[in-house]
Order: C-alpha cells, then sequence, then structure tokens
C-alpha cells in the first residue's frame, strides 16, 4: 500500500505572480456630483398591458385585501412638478404616513438626476381603493 501524499507546491516566483497591484475601493467611496447628464427626458417606459397586468397582480396577491393598489394624481400637479425650470423627469419615493397608509412622493428631477427638492414636491394623492374608477385590467 501507497501511503505517501501526493502533495504540490507553488514555486515562490509563481506566487509573486499572483500579488497584483489594482486600485481597491475605499471603504466609504467619496460622493461626487456628476458632471454629465445622466437623464434626457426621453427615456422609453414603455411597457406592455399583459406586462403591466402580471406585475400588477403579482403586487395585488402579496399585498392582501384591502390593501391600497394605487392612487391618482391630477394632471395640474405633474404639470406643476414638469413646468419647473431644469425638471428633465420624476422621480417617486415610497412613503408612508402616520396611520400606515402606504403614498408615493413626486418629486421633479433635473438632468443630472438630483432631486429639484426645493421646488413642488407631490403626495396628495387618491388612493385606490375608494378611488380606483371601476373595472382597469390593471386592478382586475
Amino acid at each position: 500500500m501507497n501511503t505517501e501524499k501526493n502533495t504540490s507546491t507553488m514555486p515562490a516566483t509563481a506566487i509573486d505572480d499572483l500579488r497584483v497591484d489594482v486600485p481597491v475601493a475605499p471603504a466609504h467611496p467619496e460622493v461626487r456630483e456628476r458632471t454629465r447628464p445622466v437623464f434626457t427626458g426621453l427615456e422609453d417606459h414603455t411597457i406592455a398591458l399583459d406586462e403591466a397586468c402580471a406585475l400588477t397582480r403579482n403586487y395585488r396577491m402579496k399585498a392582501g385585501k384591502g390593501a391600497v393598489k394605487g392612487g391618482f394624481f391630477g394632471r395640474a400637479a405633474i404639470e406643476q412638478i414638469l413646468a419647473q425650470e431644469n425638471v428633465a423627469g420624476i422621480r417617486y419615493y415610497y412613503a408612508r404616513e402616520h396611520n400606515g397608509r402606504p403614498v408615493l412622493i413626486l418629486v421633479g428631477v433635473d438632468e443630472f438626476g438630483k432631486d429639484l427638492h426645493e421646488g413642488f414636491i407631490a403626495e396628495r394623492s387618491m388612493p385606490c381603493p375608494p378611488y380606483c374608477g371601476g373595472f382597469s385590467p390593471l386592478n382586475a
């Protein structure tokens, strides 16, 4: 019976070859302002109805009976955000009222991706339910 262990060792020169100078990311990366635009306002957010229905169905199945399914923002609020100087689009933030009801916060965003938080901010949407507007495949 052969009791010898089969061990291989790497020559010291091969180990040294593995030590490559590579930049190491800092523990807390430096936050810098963007110098090039991120958004144009022409981004494509198109989604097919069947895919949108599947996504909203997924949410409703997990949210449970009586959960807020969506909300309505009036045209005036959307236009007021978009009419601000340097707005490329709208960002939304998930939020929760003191009573636990989920809401969205809408704020204008410039081409560099910065919130225009000193401008008009919208929240007071009309929740669905009860303001669901009848049958919709997105809410069925």
